[in-house]
């Protein structure tokens, strides 16, 4: 089995070669080195206080921001956003399992403790939005999720680079994935789940993560698994049952009515893409 192939029957936009890969790999690296350097130092602690008290004024936007980390929320607005590529959406579901493996490995294997094991539940600034966790703090799982997340979105937006027209929009749209990212990562240490250094060890995982896996030949065969027009109408049946079920299940953070309806819309919106003609059946290799 070649775990790197690139068929040539893709679009060239969907391609997108190892050599642009380094600076992602570079700045995944560097951000994971920073972050297993600053864990359990003074810094990491003042930093992670330092986050909360400047900005925990905002408590439920930041729980809203951890939720869509989730991957479960994630898979449904990569998906929903993905009809006209559904390699992105093959490559997150491959992302979800490797990515889990690494991140749960590296928590079992540190045993980090979390902020409110540190802090304790009467610190006089220090405090927590939503589910209460203690151990199991490096790195952070929303981050990795967040990060891996912006790298897919963005791997398509190279090629319209290159084009005068389009160049603005795609370095518009590449912004907006990153800095969704950062957010999401730090919202994690507002609402006390995480230390600063844990979402920096996440983000080097995402960003990592992204690039590996899209050229996985897994990935390219489900993908194209996912084009067909047999499998179409399927994602777009579930795609408004699973943004239902997002908001009727508990996961740790209380969805304003306004919210569940947004979240529905995109299942929605997600159902009309997918169930309108596809492109031509991709042919596997």
């Amino acid at each position: 089995m070649r775990l790197f192939q690139r068929p040539s029957h893709l679009p060239s936009a969907t391609q997108a070669p190892w050599r642009v890969h380094p600076v992602r790999f570079a700045l995944g690296a560097a951000s994971m080195a920073s972050g297993f350097a600053l864990s359990g130092l003074a810094m990491d602690r003042a930093w992670s206080l330092a986050l909360q008290q400047a900005l925990g004024s905002w408590p439920v936007a930041w729980g809203l921001l951890t939720w869509s980390a989730l991957g479960a929320c994630a898979l449904l607005m990569v998906a929903s956003l993905s009809a006209e590529e559904p390699r992105r959406v093959a490559a997150l579901l491959v992302a979800m399992v490797l990515g889990g493996l690494v991140v749960h490995a590296l928590k079992r294997t540190l045993q980090v403790e979390r902020p409110l094991a540190v802090f304790g539940p009467d610190h006089p600034v220090f405090r927590v939005i939503g589910e209460q966790l203690r151990m199991g703090s490096m790195p952070s799982g929303h981050t990795t999720t967040a990060f891996t997340v912006a790298g897919l979105m963005t791997l398509g937006l190279r090629p319209l680079w290159a084009s005068p027209g389009h160049r603005i929009a795609a370095v518009c749209m590449a912004c907006a994935w990153w800095c969704l990212a950062a957010l999401q990562g730090v919202s994690r240490v507002v609402v006390g789940a995480h230390w600063p250094s844990d979402v920096l060890a996440g983000a080097g995982v995402g960003l990592c993560l992204a690039p590996l896996v899209w050229h996985l030949g897994l990935t390219q065969r489900l993908g194209q698994r996912l084009a067909q027009h047999e499998a179409r109408p399927w994602v777009a049946g579930i795609l408004p049952v699973w943004a239902v079920l997002l908001c009727l299940l508990d996961l740790g953070t209380p969805l304003p009515t306004a919210w569940c309806a947004a979240v529905v819309g995109l299942g929605l919106l997600g159902a009309w893409r997918w169930g309108r003609t596809a492109p031509g059946p991709q042919p596997l290799s």
